[in-house]
């Protein structure tokens, strides 16, 4: 028996009762393990020539074996301790909370960020234009405050939204489909955020148009083509966001 396996296998033993029985058995077989390869190892030859080249290399795999057996012992006992201390426990917690996180931060992102204001187009421009209203810009001046004072150094989406129902011919002049409609509020709801008091550096805005194809009502009635007709507004996570979801705020 070497003097490491005995030094162990004594230790585990005596020492069960205060641990958990299912690391110390795990334990206790790696000292008998040790144990084993100590006993069976084979012993240098005695004659002047020293050891041969034969017991030379079944030395060396013993070696690599009882390297393999300390290192995982050394990762059990680490193992244990984390578990004993709850460090094990809190780092669980903590990786589950950067997943949370990090699947929050990609739906916003498939979303095209958080939703911060959502205006009805009937409440900017004039009927079946992309021609703001005094009223509208209005509007726009109150959110241009608001969006500086929460978000001084975000960047924002302007979406473009239309109802189902066809442009009539007179309007396809002006307007070929709902996309274009949508798109030019899109691009008027911009451009006075840039321009106008809004004052907002041309890189802080992005736009977008979705013609009709995102309906938040039914397009039978009349009152759900109006929902249906907006400009949505939404904050867009801090670039760092996208590699470290940990680390997103909004």
């Amino acid at each position: 028996m070497t003097a490491s396996a005995a030094v162990l296998l004594a230790f585990f033993s005596g020492n069960s009762s205060s641990r958990c029985s299912g690391c110390c058995a795990a334990l206790t077989v790696v000292a008998l393990l040790l144990l084993a390869a100590g006993c069976a190892a084979p012993r240098p030859a005695t004659d002047a020539g020293g050891p041969s080249a034969e017991q030379l290399d079944s030395l060396r795999a013993q070696n690599q074996r009882l390297s393999e057996i300390n290192a995982a012992l050394r990762d059990s006992l680490r193992f244990r301790r984390d578990v004993e201390t709850g460090r094990y426990y809190r780092r669980v917690r903590g990786l589950r909370d950067r997943i949370g996180r990090m699947n929050y931060a990609l739906s916003q992102l498939r979303e095209g960020g958080r939703t911060v204001e959502l205006i009805r187009a009937d409440a900017l421009f004039e009927p079946a234009s992309a021609r703001l209203t005094g009223e509208g810009r209005t509007r726009l001046d109150t959110l241009a405050a608001r969006l500086r004072r929460t978000y001084p150094e975000r960047r924002f989406l302007i979406e473009g939204h239309a109802d189902g129902a066809p442009l009539s011919a007179e309007l396809q002049k002006t307007y070929a489909s709902n996309w274009e409609l949508s798109a030019l509020r899109a691009a008027a709801v911009t451009r006075y955020l840039t321009a106008g008091s809004g004052g907002f550096a041309k890189k802080r805005l992005r736009l977008a148009a979705f013609a009709d194809t995102r309906p938040v009502a039914s397009n039978e009635t009349a009152a759900g083509r109006r929902r249906n007709r907006r400009v949505r507004v939404a904050v867009l996570p801090k670039p760092r966001a996208f590699s470290d979801a940990e680390d997103a705020d909004w």
